[in-house]
């Protein structure tokens, strides 16, 4: 006999069963969601059980063991869900994105993404490049009517306004993706600054080997920190200076491609020997750079600026001054890279897209030929129509998908 299926979107407590052997796994809630009337927009049923390790492996032997039943792909239910038309690509993404979310920032942006924030911008471009083309169309058609005079004039003028607009989505520092992946800083400095003290410090263990010998640190070493809801992405680096030895060229060599790729660098150097600065150092220095001197019971003059800058003094020894130094980064951080409420691009893959949309853009209004126009306007409308999965879908889905856990 059939039984009954409860009702949708109802919470219902009942034991779960092992169909081969009979006996109670658990005491779990079920709920039903009825297709349409679900995430994937077919029938689906949550099992939410008590969280043991032995309660889950059981519950999944149990359910596995049922005919037609697998395991979900990693972001299935979203490729689903998609499929259906439930959502768009950009949401998906921010379905993955709030998933792996450490922060607070990375959680209200993520969060945004899901509810429709990117697709409804891009949605908006796209109408209205629907909207001019629509115009062009008519003058190609109907270019023996009484059409306005001006109308050229009219798509121009509309055609300069999106660009601005889409240029300065562009020009975003790429905040939004950064926010996404983390804040890189960088700790840089002469042999035996104290980078790898401060490095420990941070981390709150011993992620770095600290000792008087030069050139202890060689690879890069990288932890991650929240910075009032910022996520920072620490990277401890091998001293800078002239070696001889290849393997610590090696390290150098890394340590500068760090401070070329970082958003900001920590400049620590030995208060000892302030102010006397290396040149290879120096000329490291830029508006990114906060600058530390360590040691500072050993500092006699903190006050001397080198270029346009005073140093924090501080101690990984007793830890003077490091909840200054904390402060200065953390505001740092957030003046540059804390959430307003544009939206904002958070993959490359968009980037790429908007990219192109906007060297079409730009193409039409060079072009007096109203059929090329056209065209160009035309890829437009597709270069976003390709972010949200209007078209190209088969060319996308394996990269926005492939980065999902199991199931979601």
């Amino acid at each position: 006999m059939k039984k009954k299926l409860p009702s949708p979107r109802t919470a219902v407590i009942h034991e779960l069963y092992d169909p081969e052997r009979g006996k109670i796994i658990d005491v779990s809630l079920f709920l039903w969601f009825s297709s349409p009337n679900s995430f994937t927009g077919e029938d689906v049923l949550e099992i939410h059980t008590h969280g043991g390790r032995a309660v889950r492996e059981a519950t999944l032997r149990a359910i596995l063991s049922l005919k037609g039943i697998r395991l979900a792909e990693p972001g299935e239910f979203s490729a689903r869900a998609f499929m259906a038309g439930r959502i768009d690509l950009t949401e998906a993404e921010g379905v993955a994105d709030l998933v792996a979310a450490e922060t607070e920032s990375q959680r209200i942006q993520a969060l945004r993404q899901m509810g429709g924030s990117l697709k409804e911008l891009y949605e908006r471009w796209r109408q209205k490049l629907v909207s001019l083309l629509a115009k062009i169309e008519a003058e190609i058609d109907f270019s023996d009517e009484d059409l306005p005079t001006d109308l050229n004039s009219v798509i121009c003028s509309e055609t300069e306004d999106l660009l601005s607009e889409i240029k300065n989505h562009l020009n975003d520092n790429k905040k939004g993706q950064k926010l996404r992946e983390g804040i890189r800083v960088v700790l840089l400095g002469p042999p035996n600054s104290g980078k790898s003290s401060l490095m420990n410090i941070l981390a709150g263990r011993d992620v770095a080997i600290v000792s008087n010998i030069s050139g202890t640190t060689r690879d890069i070493i990288e932890i991650s920190l929240d910075l009032d809801g910022i996520p920072a992405n620490i990277c401890d680096t091998a001293g800078i200076h002239n070696a001889s030895e290849e393997i610590e060229k090696e390290g150098i060599r890394r340590s500068h491609k760090e401070a070329k790729i970082s958003d900001i660098k920590i400049m620590i150097l030995d208060g000892e020997k302030w102010p006397e600065i290396p040149s290879e150092i120096i000329e490291l220095f830029d508006d990114d750079t906060i600058i530390i001197l360590n040691k500072s019971d050993l500092v006699k003059n903190v006050k001397e600026k080198i270029v346009k800058k005073t140093p924090l003094s501080i101690s990984c020894l007793t830890l003077s001054g490091i909840p200054e130094f904390m402060n200065q980064l953390t505001e740092m951080v957030k003046n540059r890279y804390e959430l307003g409420d544009n939206p904002l691009i958070t993959r490359e893959r968009h980037r790429l897209a908007v990219s192109e949309c906007y060297e079409a853009l730009k193409r039409s209004l060079l072009i007096t030929e109203i059929e090329l126009k056209a065209e160009d306007l035309r890829q437009a409308s597709n270069s976003l129509a390709r972010i949200t999965g209007r078209i190209d879908i088969e060319d996308v889905l394996d990269i926005v998908f492939k980065d999902f856990c199991i199931g979601k």
